[in-house]
Protein backbone atom coordinates (compact mmCIF):
# COMPACT_ATOMS: atom_id res chain seq x y z
CA UNK A 1 0.00 0.00 0.00
CA UNK A 2 2.77 2.49 0.73
CA UNK A 3 4.72 1.41 -2.36
CA UNK A 4 1.26 2.52 -4.40
CA UNK A 5 0.93 5.92 -2.86
CA UNK A 6 4.64 6.75 -2.79
CA UNK A 7 4.62 5.83 -6.78
CA UNK A 8 1.18 8.19 -7.05
CA UNK A 9 2.80 10.90 -5.40
CA UNK A 10 5.75 10.76 -8.09
CA UNK A 11 3.73 10.91 -11.01
CA UNK A 12 1.81 13.64 -9.66
CA UNK A 13 4.78 15.15 -9.05
CA UNK A 14 6.07 14.87 -12.28
CA UNK A 15 2.70 15.69 -14.21
CA UNK A 16 2.80 19.29 -12.03
CA UNK A 17 6.29 19.56 -13.19
CA UNK A 18 5.66 18.87 -16.70
CA UNK A 19 2.69 21.34 -16.61
CA UNK A 20 4.90 24.02 -15.23
CA UNK A 21 8.03 23.58 -17.58
CA UNK A 22 5.02 23.73 -20.39
CA UNK A 23 3.70 27.30 -19.38
CA UNK A 24 7.04 28.54 -18.38
CA UNK A 25 8.78 28.23 -21.71
CA UNK A 26 5.78 29.90 -23.42
CA UNK A 27 5.82 32.54 -21.41
CA UNK A 28 9.21 33.26 -21.22
CA UNK A 29 8.71 32.53 -25.27
CA UNK A 30 5.99 35.39 -25.32
CA UNK A 31 8.29 38.30 -23.81
CA UNK A 32 11.55 37.43 -25.74
CA UNK A 33 9.24 37.32 -28.92
CA UNK A 34 8.70 41.06 -29.68
CA UNK A 35 6.33 40.44 -32.95
CA UNK A 36 2.74 40.13 -32.26
CA UNK A 37 -0.01 39.36 -34.97
CA UNK A 38 -3.41 39.24 -35.85
CA UNK A 39 -5.91 38.44 -38.71
CA UNK A 40 -7.42 41.11 -40.78
CA UNK A 41 -10.77 40.85 -42.16
CA UNK A 42 -13.76 42.28 -43.69
CA UNK A 43 -16.18 44.89 -41.69
CA UNK A 44 -18.75 47.15 -42.45
CA UNK A 45 -18.28 50.56 -39.64
CA UNK A 46 -21.54 52.66 -39.96
CA UNK A 47 -21.81 56.09 -37.90
CA UNK A 48 -25.23 56.08 -36.58
CA UNK A 49 -27.77 56.73 -33.95
CA UNK A 50 -30.16 54.52 -32.24
CA UNK A 51 -33.74 56.31 -31.89
CA UNK A 52 -37.04 55.49 -30.61
CA UNK A 53 -40.61 57.39 -32.39
CA UNK A 54 -43.69 55.90 -33.81
CA UNK A 55 -44.36 54.90 -37.29
CA UNK A 56 -47.39 56.96 -38.66
CA UNK A 57 -49.70 56.30 -41.51
CA UNK A 58 -52.96 58.02 -42.62
CA UNK A 59 -55.57 55.81 -41.06
CA UNK A 60 -59.34 55.57 -40.47
CA UNK A 61 -60.88 52.83 -38.22
CA UNK A 62 -63.78 51.33 -38.89
CA UNK A 63 -66.70 51.00 -36.49
CA UNK A 64 -67.97 47.89 -34.96
CA UNK A 65 -66.13 44.91 -32.71
CA UNK A 66 -66.55 42.17 -30.71
CA UNK A 67 -65.76 38.85 -30.11
CA UNK A 68 -68.68 38.09 -33.16
CA UNK A 69 -66.31 39.29 -36.05
CA UNK A 70 -64.93 37.45 -38.80
CA UNK A 71 -62.22 39.25 -41.09
CA UNK A 72 -62.81 38.83 -44.24
CA UNK A 73 -59.12 40.13 -45.21
CA UNK A 74 -55.49 39.64 -44.69
CA UNK A 75 -53.11 42.02 -42.94
CA UNK A 76 -52.21 44.43 -45.34
CA UNK A 77 -54.08 43.48 -48.04
CA UNK A 78 -55.69 45.93 -50.48
CA UNK A 79 -59.17 46.54 -50.67
CA UNK A 80 -61.12 48.49 -53.22
CA UNK A 81 -63.94 50.91 -51.78
CA UNK A 82 -66.87 49.44 -50.69
CA UNK A 83 -65.18 45.97 -50.76
CA UNK A 84 -65.92 43.74 -47.65
CA UNK A 85 -63.00 43.43 -45.03
CA UNK A 86 -65.28 42.29 -42.12
CA UNK A 87 -68.70 40.16 -40.94
CA UNK A 88 -70.18 41.16 -37.13
CA UNK A 89 -72.47 37.84 -36.42
CA UNK A 90 -75.88 38.53 -34.36
CA UNK A 91 -74.93 35.48 -31.77
CA UNK A 92 -71.92 33.17 -30.99
CA UNK A 93 -73.68 29.90 -32.57
CA UNK A 94 -73.95 32.39 -36.34
CA UNK A 95 -70.05 32.71 -36.23
CA UNK A 96 -69.04 29.29 -35.44
CA UNK A 97 -71.65 28.02 -38.63
CA UNK A 98 -69.95 30.36 -40.28
CA UNK A 99 -66.30 29.47 -39.41
CA UNK A 100 -67.90 25.61 -40.17
CA UNK A 101 -68.89 26.90 -43.71
CA UNK A 102 -65.80 28.44 -44.71
CA UNK A 103 -63.52 25.34 -43.68
CA UNK A 104 -65.69 23.19 -45.88
CA UNK A 105 -65.38 25.46 -48.60
CA UNK A 106 -61.67 25.33 -48.75
CA UNK A 107 -61.74 21.53 -48.08
CA UNK A 108 -63.80 21.27 -50.80
CA UNK A 109 -61.89 23.45 -53.14
CA UNK A 110 -58.77 21.59 -52.03
CA UNK A 111 -60.27 18.06 -53.48
CA UNK A 112 -61.75 19.84 -56.36
CA UNK A 113 -57.83 20.53 -57.35
CA UNK A 114 -57.10 17.50 -56.63
CA UNK A 115 -59.75 15.73 -59.06
CA UNK A 116 -58.35 17.82 -61.32
CA UNK A 117 -54.87 16.31 -61.19
CA UNK A 118 -55.11 12.84 -59.70
CA UNK A 119 -55.57 11.64 -63.53
CA UNK A 120 -52.14 13.13 -64.38
CA UNK A 121 -49.19 11.10 -64.59
CA UNK A 122 -47.09 12.69 -61.59
CA UNK A 123 -44.98 9.99 -59.99
CA UNK A 124 -45.22 8.95 -56.13
CA UNK A 125 -41.48 10.78 -55.94
CA UNK A 126 -42.06 13.80 -57.34
CA UNK A 127 -45.21 13.83 -55.45
CA UNK A 128 -43.49 13.51 -52.36
CA UNK A 129 -41.07 15.80 -53.21
CA UNK A 130 -43.60 18.51 -53.32
CA UNK A 131 -44.71 17.60 -50.09
CA UNK A 132 -41.55 18.22 -48.59
CA UNK A 133 -40.43 21.89 -50.40
CA UNK A 134 -43.73 23.04 -49.28
CA UNK A 135 -43.19 21.73 -45.51
CA UNK A 136 -39.98 23.90 -45.97
CA UNK A 137 -41.69 26.74 -47.25
CA UNK A 138 -44.12 26.82 -44.36
CA UNK A 139 -41.71 26.05 -42.12
CA UNK A 140 -39.61 29.07 -43.47
CA UNK A 141 -42.57 31.36 -43.50
CA UNK A 142 -43.62 30.43 -39.62
CA UNK A 143 -39.94 31.22 -38.62
CA UNK A 144 -40.13 34.77 -40.26
CA UNK A 145 -43.30 35.58 -38.90
CA UNK A 146 -44.44 36.11 -41.94
CA UNK A 147 -48.30 34.19 -41.16
CA UNK A 148 -49.78 35.49 -44.67
CA UNK A 149 -47.33 33.64 -46.70
CA UNK A 150 -47.35 31.02 -43.92
CA UNK A 151 -51.06 30.59 -44.92
CA UNK A 152 -50.85 30.37 -48.43
CA UNK A 153 -48.47 27.86 -48.38
CA UNK A 154 -50.42 25.55 -45.96
CA UNK A 155 -52.87 25.50 -48.23
CA UNK A 156 -50.56 24.24 -51.07
CA UNK A 157 -49.05 21.97 -48.80
CA UNK A 158 -52.68 20.48 -48.16
CA UNK A 159 -53.35 20.15 -51.67
CA UNK A 160 -49.91 18.22 -52.13
CA UNK A 161 -51.26 15.98 -49.48
CA UNK A 162 -54.48 15.29 -51.00
CA UNK A 163 -53.10 14.82 -54.39
CA UNK A 164 -50.80 12.26 -53.25
CA UNK A 165 -53.52 10.41 -51.63
CA UNK A 166 -55.83 10.13 -54.10
CA UNK A 167 -53.80 9.93 -57.49
CA UNK A 168 -52.98 6.60 -57.07
CA UNK A 169 -55.91 5.43 -55.29
CA UNK A 170 -58.31 6.03 -58.00
CA UNK A 171 -61.21 8.88 -57.80
CA UNK A 172 -64.10 6.76 -56.04
CA UNK A 173 -63.50 7.66 -52.86
CA UNK A 174 -62.44 11.26 -53.54
CA UNK A 175 -66.20 11.81 -55.47
CA UNK A 176 -67.77 10.51 -52.35
CA UNK A 177 -65.47 13.26 -50.25
CA UNK A 178 -66.44 15.72 -52.67
CA UNK A 179 -70.51 14.79 -52.66
CA UNK A 180 -70.37 14.61 -48.45
CA UNK A 181 -68.82 17.99 -48.76
CA UNK A 182 -71.28 19.75 -51.03
CA UNK A 183 -74.26 18.30 -48.91
CA UNK A 184 -72.77 19.36 -46.01
CA UNK A 185 -71.91 23.33 -47.50
CA UNK A 186 -76.01 23.16 -48.80
CA UNK A 187 -77.07 22.58 -45.21
CA UNK A 188 -75.13 25.31 -43.48
CA UNK A 189 -75.18 27.98 -46.07
CA UNK A 190 -78.25 29.65 -45.31
CA UNK A 191 -78.51 29.63 -41.54
CA UNK A 192 -74.09 30.99 -41.57
CA UNK A 193 -75.33 33.34 -43.99
CA UNK A 194 -78.36 35.02 -41.63
CA UNK A 195 -78.01 38.11 -39.42
CA UNK A 196 -74.35 38.95 -40.30
CA UNK A 197 -73.49 42.95 -41.03
CA UNK A 198 -71.22 43.52 -43.48
CA UNK A 199 -68.06 46.19 -42.74
CA UNK A 200 -67.40 47.61 -46.13
CA UNK A 201 -64.61 49.96 -46.97
CA UNK A 202 -64.84 53.67 -47.03
CA UNK A 203 -62.38 53.89 -50.02
CA UNK A 204 -59.50 51.66 -51.72
CA UNK A 205 -56.80 51.30 -49.18
CA UNK A 206 -54.90 48.54 -47.02
CA UNK A 207 -56.77 46.32 -44.67
CA UNK A 208 -55.26 46.14 -40.73
CA UNK A 209 -56.91 44.46 -38.25
CA UNK A 210 -54.76 46.14 -35.66
CA UNK A 211 -56.81 49.33 -33.55
CA UNK A 212 -54.09 50.91 -31.26
CA UNK A 213 -55.96 54.40 -30.45
CA UNK A 214 -53.34 56.39 -32.26
CA UNK A 215 -55.25 57.00 -35.24
CA UNK A 216 -57.26 59.68 -34.29
CA UNK A 217 -53.72 61.00 -32.51
CA UNK A 218 -50.86 60.94 -35.39
CA UNK A 219 -51.56 62.05 -39.08
CA UNK A 220 -48.96 62.59 -41.80
CA UNK A 221 -49.93 66.00 -41.98
CA UNK A 222 -50.02 67.21 -38.73
CA UNK A 223 -46.63 65.83 -37.45
CA UNK A 224 -44.75 68.43 -39.22
CA UNK A 225 -46.06 70.59 -37.47
CA UNK A 226 -44.78 69.35 -34.03
CA UNK A 227 -42.55 70.35 -31.72
CA UNK A 228 -40.61 68.42 -29.03
CA UNK A 229 -43.08 69.58 -25.94
CA UNK A 230 -46.05 68.27 -28.79
CA UNK A 231 -43.59 65.45 -29.09
CA UNK A 232 -43.78 64.28 -25.16
CA UNK A 233 -47.53 64.84 -24.91
CA UNK A 234 -48.57 62.13 -27.55
CA UNK A 235 -50.61 59.51 -25.85
CA UNK A 236 -52.72 56.99 -27.76
CA UNK A 237 -56.84 57.34 -26.95
CA UNK A 238 -58.31 55.35 -24.26
CA UNK A 239 -60.58 52.55 -25.28
CA UNK A 240 -60.30 52.66 -28.91
CA UNK A 241 -61.38 49.72 -30.37
CA UNK A 242 -63.49 48.68 -34.03
CA UNK A 243 -62.70 45.30 -36.73
CA UNK A 244 -59.80 47.29 -37.56
CA UNK A 245 -58.75 49.92 -39.98
CA UNK A 246 -57.84 50.87 -43.58
CA UNK A 247 -54.56 52.73 -44.52
CA UNK A 248 -54.90 55.38 -47.02
CA UNK A 249 -52.41 56.44 -49.43
CA UNK A 250 -48.70 55.31 -50.63
CA UNK A 251 -46.67 56.23 -48.51
CA UNK A 252 -45.90 56.19 -44.47
CA UNK A 253 -43.47 58.10 -41.70
CA UNK A 254 -41.32 57.95 -39.25
CA UNK A 255 -41.60 59.85 -36.30
CA UNK A 256 -38.90 60.75 -33.54
CA UNK A 257 -37.16 62.94 -31.52
CA UNK A 258 -33.63 63.52 -31.41
CA UNK A 259 -30.73 65.72 -29.74
CA UNK A 260 -29.50 68.19 -31.98
CA UNK A 261 -25.86 66.76 -31.46
CA UNK A 262 -27.03 64.06 -33.26
CA UNK A 263 -28.86 65.40 -35.93
CA UNK A 264 -25.20 67.25 -36.92
CA UNK A 265 -25.47 68.31 -40.46
CA UNK A 266 -28.66 66.51 -41.55
CA UNK A 267 -31.36 68.98 -43.24
CA UNK A 268 -34.67 68.82 -44.44
CA UNK A 269 -34.42 67.20 -47.80
CA UNK A 270 -31.68 64.84 -46.61
CA UNK A 271 -31.85 60.78 -47.64
CA UNK A 272 -31.21 58.94 -44.76
CA UNK A 273 -30.72 55.18 -44.31
CA UNK A 274 -33.17 53.93 -41.09
CA UNK A 275 -32.62 50.10 -39.83
CA UNK A 276 -35.52 49.00 -37.22
CA UNK A 277 -35.26 46.81 -35.08
CA UNK A 278 -38.20 44.32 -35.96
CA UNK A 279 -41.12 44.30 -38.60
CA UNK A 280 -39.03 45.63 -41.42
CA UNK A 281 -36.18 43.24 -42.20
CA UNK A 282 -34.65 45.67 -44.72
CA UNK A 283 -32.53 48.84 -44.20
CA UNK A 284 -34.79 51.53 -45.70
CA UNK A 285 -33.95 54.69 -47.71
CA UNK A 286 -36.25 57.61 -46.12
CA UNK A 287 -36.37 61.22 -47.00
CA UNK A 288 -35.89 64.07 -44.25
CA UNK A 289 -39.51 65.50 -44.56
CA UNK A 290 -39.41 67.78 -41.12
CA UNK A 291 -36.49 69.02 -38.38
CA UNK A 292 -38.12 71.18 -35.79
CA UNK A 293 -37.17 73.96 -34.07
CA UNK A 294 -35.22 73.20 -30.95
CA UNK A 295 -36.36 73.10 -27.53
CA UNK A 296 -34.02 71.73 -24.38
CA UNK A 297 -31.44 70.26 -27.02
CA UNK A 298 -33.96 68.21 -29.34
CA UNK A 299 -35.32 68.50 -32.29
CA UNK A 300 -38.67 66.68 -33.51
CA UNK A 301 -37.54 64.74 -37.18
CA UNK A 302 -40.17 63.31 -39.26
CA UNK A 303 -38.59 60.61 -42.05
CA UNK A 304 -41.28 59.42 -45.16
CA UNK A 305 -41.20 56.68 -47.32
CA UNK A 306 -42.84 55.81 -50.23
CA UNK A 307 -42.16 52.39 -50.40
CA UNK A 308 -43.36 48.98 -48.10
CA UNK A 309 -46.35 50.53 -47.03
CA UNK A 310 -48.32 47.01 -46.55
CA UNK A 311 -45.23 45.90 -44.19
CA UNK A 312 -46.02 48.44 -41.63
CA UNK A 313 -49.73 47.96 -40.96
CA UNK A 314 -48.80 46.53 -37.40
CA UNK A 315 -45.97 48.48 -36.55
CA UNK A 316 -46.05 51.18 -34.18
CA UNK A 317 -43.65 51.89 -31.49
CA UNK A 318 -40.23 51.25 -32.73
CA UNK A 319 -36.51 51.74 -32.26
CA UNK A 320 -34.45 52.09 -35.44
CA UNK A 321 -30.96 53.11 -36.09
CA UNK A 322 -30.13 56.40 -38.30
CA UNK A 323 -27.36 55.08 -40.71
CA UNK A 324 -25.60 58.63 -41.31
CA UNK A 325 -22.61 56.94 -43.05
CA UNK A 326 -21.25 53.62 -44.08
CA UNK A 327 -17.58 52.48 -44.62
CA UNK A 328 -16.82 48.90 -46.23
CA UNK A 329 -13.02 47.69 -45.75
CA UNK A 330 -10.54 46.22 -43.62
CA UNK A 331 -10.60 46.03 -40.10
CA UNK A 332 -7.03 46.09 -38.67
CA UNK A 333 -6.25 47.17 -35.03
CA UNK A 334 -4.90 50.68 -34.32
CA UNK A 335 -1.58 49.73 -33.13
CA UNK A 336 -0.86 48.13 -36.38
CA UNK A 337 -1.39 51.64 -38.67
CA UNK A 338 1.81 53.34 -39.14
CA UNK A 339 3.36 56.04 -41.59
CA UNK A 340 6.97 55.22 -42.77
CA UNK A 341 9.02 57.06 -45.32
CA UNK A 342 9.89 53.20 -46.97
CA UNK A 343 11.88 52.54 -50.19
CA UNK A 344 10.53 51.18 -52.80
CA UNK A 345 11.43 47.57 -54.15
CA UNK A 346 10.35 44.81 -56.08
CA UNK A 347 8.88 42.12 -55.84
CA UNK A 348 12.17 40.01 -55.49
CA UNK A 349 13.63 42.83 -52.33
CA UNK A 350 15.36 44.75 -55.12
CA UNK A 351 15.17 48.70 -54.60
CA UNK A 352 13.61 50.23 -57.10
CA UNK A 353 15.83 53.43 -58.58
CA UNK A 354 14.85 56.86 -59.92
CA UNK A 355 15.78 58.32 -62.69
CA UNK A 356 18.92 59.72 -61.16
CA UNK A 357 20.11 56.29 -59.70
CA UNK A 358 19.02 56.76 -56.29
CA UNK A 359 16.95 54.37 -54.42
CA UNK A 360 13.16 55.73 -54.85
CA UNK A 361 11.62 56.51 -51.23
CA UNK A 362 7.64 57.04 -50.25
CA UNK A 363 5.57 58.48 -47.21
CA UNK A 364 3.52 55.86 -46.26
CA UNK A 365 0.08 55.10 -44.34
CA UNK A 366 0.64 51.34 -44.48
CA UNK A 367 0.06 48.43 -42.17
CA UNK A 368 3.32 45.38 -41.66
CA UNK A 369 1.69 41.99 -42.71
CA UNK A 370 4.05 38.26 -42.16
CA UNK A 371 5.38 37.37 -45.56
CA UNK A 372 6.28 33.96 -44.75
CA UNK A 373 9.74 34.88 -42.48
CA UNK A 374 9.36 38.35 -42.86
CA UNK A 375 8.01 41.39 -42.65
CA UNK A 376 6.15 43.09 -45.72
CA UNK A 377 4.62 46.83 -45.97
CA UNK A 378 1.46 47.09 -47.58
CA UNK A 379 0.01 50.85 -48.31
CA UNK A 380 -3.10 51.56 -46.94
CA UNK A 381 -5.63 54.38 -46.98
CA UNK A 382 -7.87 55.30 -43.96
CA UNK A 383 -11.90 55.25 -44.34
CA UNK A 384 -12.86 55.21 -40.75
CA UNK A 385 -11.35 55.59 -37.37
CA UNK A 386 -12.75 54.13 -33.75
CA UNK A 387 -11.14 53.43 -30.53
CA UNK A 388 -9.56 50.46 -30.43
CA UNK A 389 -9.33 49.40 -34.49
CA UNK A 390 -8.93 51.33 -37.88
CA UNK A 391 -10.64 50.50 -40.68
CA UNK A 392 -8.44 50.93 -44.75
CA UNK A 393 -8.45 49.89 -47.88
CA UNK A 394 -5.24 49.32 -50.41
CA UNK A 395 -3.96 52.79 -51.12
CA UNK A 396 -4.05 52.48 -55.09
CA UNK A 397 -1.74 55.56 -55.08
CA UNK A 398 1.14 53.90 -53.13
CA UNK A 399 0.80 50.80 -55.09
CA UNK A 400 1.30 52.54 -58.14
CA UNK A 401 4.91 53.57 -57.40
CA UNK A 402 5.78 50.06 -57.67
CA UNK A 403 7.53 48.13 -61.00
CA UNK A 404 4.90 45.31 -61.46
CA UNK A 405 1.98 44.11 -61.70
CA UNK A 406 3.36 40.77 -59.57
CA UNK A 407 4.55 43.92 -57.26
CA UNK A 408 1.51 45.76 -56.67
CA UNK A 409 -0.41 42.36 -55.99
CA UNK A 410 1.69 41.45 -53.39
CA UNK A 411 1.51 44.97 -51.50
CA UNK A 412 -2.10 44.91 -51.53
CA UNK A 413 -3.68 44.40 -48.22
CA UNK A 414 -6.33 41.49 -48.57
CA UNK A 415 -8.78 40.22 -45.41
CA UNK A 416 -7.51 36.95 -43.72
CA UNK A 417 -3.47 39.02 -44.12
CA UNK A 418 -1.80 38.20 -40.52
CA UNK A 419 -1.04 42.10 -39.83
CA UNK A 420 1.67 42.70 -37.29
CA UNK A 421 0.36 44.57 -34.35
CA UNK A 422 3.69 44.92 -32.24
CA UNK A 423 7.01 45.02 -33.07
CA UNK A 424 10.30 46.71 -32.47
CA UNK A 425 12.42 48.19 -35.37
CA UNK A 426 9.95 46.93 -37.53
CA UNK A 427 10.80 48.09 -41.58
CA UNK A 428 9.77 46.17 -44.60
CA UNK A 429 11.79 42.62 -45.65
CA UNK A 430 13.09 42.08 -41.52
CA UNK A 431 13.17 38.49 -40.70
CA UNK A 432 11.12 38.23 -37.57
CA UNK A 433 10.48 34.48 -37.90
Amino acid sequence: MKTSTLATRLMMAAIFLTVLIYFGVNLAAYFMDPYTATTAYAYTGEKSVTVSGYVVRDEEVLPGGGELVYSARSEGERVSGGGTVALIYQSPQALDDANTLRALEDQLAQLLYARSLASGSQTSARLDEEIASSLIAFRRSLASGSLTAAGDQGASLRTSVLKRSYAYSGTGDLEASIAALQAQISALSASASSGATRVSAPQAGLFSSLVDGYETVLNRTDILQLTPSAYRAIAPVAGAAGVGKMVYGTGWSFLTMMRSEDIGRMQEGDAVTLRFQKGLERDMEMRVSHISVEDGGRRVVVFTSERYLNLTTLLRLQNAQVIFESYSGIRVPRSSVRVDNEPVTSDDGTPVLDENGNPKTQSVTCVYCLWGTTARLKPVKVLWQEDEYILVVPDENALSAFSSEQAREGRRLRAGDQVITAAADLYDGKVIR
